[in-house]
């Protein structure tokens, strides 16, 4: 197989050989090294032969001793195929222009994806980014991952994650909002437990620091639970500072109050639906209908984009933009209270539920109708841990000097 395909790129050609001195040929053949293949005698004085290029030529200098006629019956190979597309120019062009394509397609970013966390704005990022010099049409080699990271990060702090990867001739950017660390306290600092809501307490373990409080004691937030101050345990101890540290968990209650309208709108579609398409280019777009993009009325817009691509790293910078409005009509609709209380329940304690640290025990709810509205009254009973460090400005009090003795 690949001595063929050598055969073919150096060119070959089939001959027919006719004549009284067959023998004479061949022998003429051999003696200049002339490689006859696939050789097929038809007559006493006819056959078929296939040789290359070079013997060919090689035996027209030879002709007049052979004694035999040779004539080319069929040409292949490389060099026959160029002879025959060398004046066809517009077909070097469009491969000049193929080429040009391939280039541009695989140097520059064509396509940007984002994968951004909630909290974080994709609009800044780009824009931020095409600031950079990092947008649709960006040659690959200007995208400097680390330079570009860390400009991001210095403008917009609230980001904790920033990565750009390259993959063919598509960009992907990944941002992950920063989680705030909670503020830790030295050690070695004096530290007090307060409160960070009212309640009663329910059970208390100390582990280090003095209680201030007794188990069924009303405590309100703010107050001190665990202080830094512990006094004396023996008559001949002395105070110290420690840093306080425990779990306190009180009974605690939440009253919430939530609103809702009972007429709504309910969207009912007409049936009528209006589609458009338009091509982009990189960044360029052409509309493929008359008018504007905004359609009058109320409707749905649906908005889809196929890109065309060759593998998931090698895209084309032509997408399909298709824009189908969907069209319908608010109709008013009233509900009971009854009706909203049950999801007006669930949504207000899902929220209450979510900020405590602990378990709600119970809940009480009572749902009125108030010009119009549903007025939703929730009590929610929970037992949580409400004991918080802060900073303890105690200081060891002075011992009293001992009183001289009378005579």
């Amino acid at each position: 197989m690949i001595g063929r395909l050598i055969h073919l790129a150096r060119g070959q050609v089939r001959v027919r050989v006719t004549g009284a001195s067959l023998t004479r040929f061949l022998n003429v053949c051999a003696a200049n090294n002339i490689v006859l293949r696939r050789m097929r005698r038809k007559d006493w004085n006819e056959l078929y032969a296939v040789l290359s290029v070079e013997d060919f030529r090689i035996l027209r200098r030879h002709m007049g001793r052979t004694g035999c006629r040779v004539h080319i019956v069929s040409r292949r190979g490389a060099p026959f195929w160029i002879e025959r597309v060398r004046p066809r120019y517009v077909l070097w062009g469009g491969l000049l222009v193929l080429l040009a394509l391939c280039w541009t397609l695989s140097t520059r970013i064509w396509s940007i994806e984002t994968h951004i966390s909630p909290g974080l704005s994709r609009g800044e990022i780009l824009e931020q980014l095409d600031t950079l010099g990092v947008h649709v049409g960006t040659r690959r080699s200007a995208v400097d991952a680390k330079r570009l990271r860390w400009k991001v990060l210095q403008k917009q702090p609230e980001i904790g994650f920033f990565a750009l990867n390259v993959q063919g001739n598509r960009l992907t950017v990944e941002a992950t909002k920063a989680v705030e660390k909670p503020e830790m306290l030295d050690e070695e600092a004096v530290v007090k437990l307060v409160a960070t809501r009212d309640g009663v307490i329910a059970s208390q373990r100390v582990q280090e620091g003095e209680p201030q409080f007794e188990v069924g004691d009303a405590v309100r937030q703010g107050e001190t639970l665990v202080s830094g101050l512990v006094p004396p345990r023996t008559e001949t101890g002395a105070y110290r500072l420690a840093h306080s540290r425990g779990q306190i968990e009180a009974y605690t209650s939440y009253d919430v109050t939530a609103v809702r309208a009972l007429t709504t709108e309910r969207k009912t579609y007409t049936g009528k639906e209006k589609t458009q398409y338009a091509l982009t280019f990189g960044k360029r777009r052409l509309n493929l209908y008359f008018g504007s993009g905004i359609s009058g009325g109320t409707c749905d817009k649906i908005v889809e984009t196929k890109t065309a691509w060759l593998s998931e790293s090698v895209v084309f910078p032509i997408s399909l933009v298709k824009q189908t409005y969907r069209y319908y009509e608010r109709t008013p609709e009233t509900a009971a209270p009854e009706t909203v209380a049950q999801d007006m329940t669930d949504r207000a304690l899902g929220d209450v539920t979510a900020q405590l640290d602990g378990e709600a025990l119970a809940h009480t709810e009572q749902v009125a109708e108030q010009n119009g509205v549903a007025v939703l009254q929730l009590n929610v009973k929970a037992r949580e841990q409400i004991a918080m460090e802060a900073l303890d400005d105690s200081e060891i009090p002075q011992t009293p000097p001992e009183s001289a003795e009378t005579p």
